[in-house]
């Protein structure tokens, strides 16, 4: 990153967590809304004391790496036979978005985030990126691939397709992930050149775990008092332990660990199973909907990408210190409830 940046304004100098409390059943669908709008998803872990390792397998599966120019992302073919058919999620790879110019398709649109030399070589109309704060250091294209102008007749897509041809011609790395509409599984992305990439399972089983009761209060209310909130952060802290297999969940020993399980807790076997690669938002929200089905306690933690150009609702996001955007959900069933937690990085717009 640049020297001469300016440190940044209070707003963004700081990482944030978002903390809401809905039903699993309600007709606002908070919960799914989180999951359905996050679009570039590296891990995910869950939590429970039965197996989830088949319900993970059932709608996580290959995804690919391929080569190719910008000018083949916007295709009249290419988008016929991938973008209207299914759901295709692409990140350019090995780039740094505080960086590199970065490139991305989050299921419809083509994303640039490039910097101020590229933007003003290639000539298409964007706007100036929210991070960094230096204004006109780095900038935003959004080219939406199912709008009218991107018939091949049109100039609007006549002149992307030059400026692609004449700037951005060299190959891209890409990692592709290419979804079913409806359940988020993978389908065929064939594609000359696509080279099949298999996601990674780990299970573990955490034996005698402590597992903290969620407080009463985090049920009843959403009014974030003092008590409320510390609950709260309690709570997204066990979670990201306990997705990490952390040994301090374990012990539970103040002698030996700074961190101590918050009371009241209980002694129970828990299984955790993490999946990394490029994953369906679809695909997770399908096999979180077929947990809460088997009523049993479980918890979600889930990974984005740190260099991806967006992350909830295709808000802007950027490296600063961090390029934290994850989320974790505790779902609890037996009372129709869900916590869902959103953490943020400072250069992120959702924050």
């Amino acid at each position: 990153m640049s020297s001469h940046i300016p440190l940044p304004k209070d707003k963004h100098n700081k990482s944030k967590l978002f903390v809401t409390r809905s039903p699993i059943s309600s007709k606002k669908h908070e919960r799914s809304k989180l999951i359905q709008t996050h679009p570039f998803n590296h891990q995910i872990s869950i939590i429970s004391q039965s197996t989830t390792v088949q319900t993970l397998e059932k709608y996580i599966g290959p995804y690919y790496q391929i080569t190719l120019k910008l000018s083949d992302l916007i295709d009249p073919a290419f988008i016929a036979n991938y973008i209207k058919r299914n759901t295709l999620i692409a990140l350019c790879s090995n780039r740094f978005i505080d960086a590199d110019d970065v490139f991305a398709i989050d299921g419809q649109k083509l994303i640039l985030s490039v910097g101020k030399d590229t933007y003003e070589t290639l000539g298409l109309v964007g706007r100036h990126a929210q991070f960094p704060l230096e204004r006109g250091s780095r900038f935003v294209i959004e080219i939406d691939l199912l709008a009218d102008c991107m018939d091949p007749e049109k100039k609007y897509f006549q002149r992307v397709r030059n400026r692609f041809d004449a700037v951005l011609h060299e190959p891209v790395e890409f990692i592709v992930g290419y979804f079913d509409k409806t359940t988020g599984t993978p389908v065929t992305f064939d594609v000359p050149g696509a080279t099949i990439v298999t996601p990674q399972f780990d299970t573990r089983t955490l034996q005698n775990a402590a597992v903290p009761s969620i407080p009463e209060c985090l049920f009843s209310t959403n009014e974030q008092t003092d008590t409320w909130t510390e609950h709260a952060h309690e709570m997204f802290e066990w979670i990201g332990l306990a997705a990490n297999c952390s040994q301090a969940i374990l012990t539970n020993d103040s002698q030996t660990s700074a961190y101590s399980v918050p009371e009241p807790n209980s002694k129970k076997d828990m299984q955790v199973v993490t999946v990394r690669g490029l994953l369906s938002a679809t695909a997770i929200h399908s096999a979180i909907n077929e947990l809460i089905a088997a009523h049993t306690e479980f918890y979600v933690c889930v990974w984005g990408f740190d260099d991806a150009p967006v992350s909830w609702n295709s808000s802007e996001h950027n490296f600063y210190v961090s390029g934290e955007n994850m989320y974790a959900q505790a779902y609890v069933p037996q009372r129709n409830c869900c916590l869902s937690f959103q953490a943020c990085g400072p250069w992120d717009a959702f924050s």
